[in-house]
């Protein structure tokens, strides 16, 4: 259950046109590594500018290009600074072998950390899609809202495994997890195929999907079963995180089902949801206008109360 709040604001609306972005090159923008406590060289990008940061967070077995879109927004990279680093073991960020590299909390927390301390940021927007969010989440135990103003939890959860994690998957969906871990290409290549499937209500276009599913292909699958094997409910720390959060979620999301949404918007004291309808797990994608400008005024208004 989430803890009790006042003043809920719930947005619905229908989405944008499938696949209607801006368009850009993101390749035109700064990369390079940092390097967290324990080693691990993170790649980022960044758009560069002394400017509010809004720091972009990706989802399992995706990487920074995700945020494409995001980069492309003239208006976007006008006012904010846009960072988005590749997740450990995910993308051309290191992959390391050892089970605790991803099992243990602070790992994650430490990453965030260091993009932050690396690129000379003192406080941001963070915005974490999917497991994305759970490494806010990780952040917030071990450092807090000091450096943050405001979060945006896009098609997340705040339940890491454990009953209710998987409760609320429909069975077809909950069963392509266990076939991602697999070390056999007769079973994980499948599951690969179904999770970038499931990515999107609509069919994402042939050249984004095969690019999806080349992002996820790259994470080692021991990579995979470790990230896979975390669990923890992390509702208490949404209780007490007192920042500006907005809750951008696809009803038609079937690797996240809105319910999760749903408990993030009840828990967080400040939190604002915003439904979009006939959208699956990546509204920043298949809705990328209405996303842009939902997170432009979130950010603005956060930075401004800041």
């Amino acid at each position: 259950m989430g803890c009790a709040t006042e003043g809920r604001n719930t947005v619905d609306g229908s989405a944008a046109a499938p696949y209607n972005w801006p368009e850009g090159d993101i390749s035109a923008m700064k990369t390079g590594t940092v390097t967290s406590d324990d080693g691990t060289r993170l790649f980022y990008r960044d758009s560069g500018g002394h400017l509010p940061v809004i720091v972009l967070i990706h989802g399992f077995l995706q990487n920074s290009l995700s945020w494409q879109r995001q980069f492309a927004d003239a208006d976007l990279c006008a006012a904010f600074r846009l960072v988005a680093f590749d997740l450990r073991g995910h993308g051309r960020s290191d992959k390391p072998e050892a089970p605790e590299a991803y099992l243990e909390t602070e790992r994650w927390a430490d990453d965030v950390a260091a993009v932050l301390d690396e690129l000379g940021i003192d406080k941001a927007v963070l915005v974490g899609w999917s497991y994305g969010g759970y490494v806010i989440s990780d952040y917030l135990r071990k450092f807090g809202t000091d450096r943050l103003f405001g979060l945006v939890m896009v098609g997340t959860s705040l339940w890491l495994g454990g009953e209710e994690s998987v409760r609320i998957l429909a069975p077809e969906i909950a069963g392509i997890f266990p076939r991602l871990v697999s070390s056999k290409s007769e079973k994980n290549i499948p599951a690969l195929e179904a999770f970038a499937r499931n990515l999107s209500n609509e069919p994402l276009p042939e050249s984004l999907y095969y690019e999806c599913l080349g992002y996820a292909a790259v994470v080692p699958p021991a990579a995979r079963f470790n990230i896979l094997h975390r669990a923890a409910d992390n509702t208490p720390l949404a209780c007490e995180a007192h920042v500006p959060v907005l809750v951008p979620h696809g009803d038609a999301d079937m690797l996240m089902p809105l319910a999760a949404g749903r408990h993030i918007a009840d828990s967080f004291p400040q939190a604002r949801l915003s439904v979009y309808e006939g959208i699956g797990h990546a509204p920043f994608l298949e809705a990328a206008e209405r996303f842009n400008s939902e997170l432009f005024a979130f950010a603005d208004a956060a930075f401004f109360q800041g």
